[in-house]
């Protein structure tokens, strides 16, 4: 019989989903340190035995979840959480001892903050800001990536959820769930900052990244512009149809008039 772990500083909270997606959290080669644990939540599931590697690790718990979409299931990490500090993550992701304990000593030192995002490494070669900053105001080109977020569950973090009406498995915005999870930090009053600190890499492309000409990606990406630019969205969003147009090859007008229905849906919904 083994002793009870201390209770955890930081839970790095993994969703993942069908048999490759467990198999590939096996792969990760978690870090084995002190006061850090994590916890996968695992959809699609049924009928799949657990890889036996997690038997070998205590400081790994697997919960089986069997509801649908991706935020559903980010949200059942968090009501899973119990550490003051977490940091959201994927199933593909490389973390070392220096980014997961350098990204819990940046949490531990600015306690009145909320809301952390950091920054990640990988082939996308994404830009960031070159200093630490407030996103109470977005800087210019700023969007979030879920597996660069870390929250403070002693103050309101405890309470910030993913809105489930937004990522795969939503059926109107299939993506953007990141995105609206900061929006909904910020309009819920939560002190949010990004830190210029690397805390994971990403081997290959984000799916944000990748050529998506799907019309829920295009619904989605319009709320996002809505919401965050309320006074020049329409502007805003005929710009990036013409963007995504040159890039994708997509039409012109069917990507705008997905990205304006998002908006419009987005703006005078009551669940966002």
């Amino acid at each position: 019989m083994y002793p009870a772990l201390p209770p955890p500083r930081l839970q790095v909270l993994i969703a993942t989903h069908r048999a490759p997606g467990i198999e590939r959290v096996a792969a990760m080669a978690l870090p084995e340190l002190e006061g850090v644990q994590y916890i996968v939540s695992w959809q699609d599931c049924d009928g799949i035995p657990e890889p036996e590697y997690f038997s070998r690790r205590r400081d790994i718990s697997v919960r089986r979840f069997y509801h649908p979409g991706v935020s559903a299931n980010r949200n059942n990490l968090l009501e899973l959480a119990t550490a003051p500090f977490v940091l959201i993550a994927d199933d593909d992701l490389v973390y070392t001892p220096d980014s997961l304990l350098g990204a819990l000593a940046i949490m531990e030192n600015n306690p009145d903050t909320d809301y952390f995002s950091f920054r990640y490494s990988g082939a996308d070669n994404k830009t960031y800001p070159e200093a630490e900053t407030s996103l109470a105001t977005l800087p210019k080109g700023f969007y979030q990536t879920a597996f660069e977020v870390g929250l403070n569950r002693s103050r309101l973090g405890r309470e910030l959820r993913f809105n489930e009406y937004f990522g795969p498995g939503a059926p109107f915005f299939t993506a953007a769930e990141d995105e609206i999870f900061l929006y909904t930090a910020r309009r819920n009053g939560l002190v949010c900052r990004y830190f210029p600190f690397t805390v994971c890499t990403h081997p290959g492309l984000t799916t944000g990244s990748r050529t998506i000409v799907l019309d829920g990606f295009y619904r989605s990406h319009g709320a996002v512009i809505a919401l965050n630019n309320r006074r020049t969205w329409r502007l805003r969003i005929a710009l990036n149809a013409w963007r995504s147009w040159r890039h994708r090859r997509a039409m012109l007008f069917h990507i705008w008039r997905q990205m304006r229905q998002g908006a419009v849906r987005a703006l005078h919904a009551d669940y966002i």
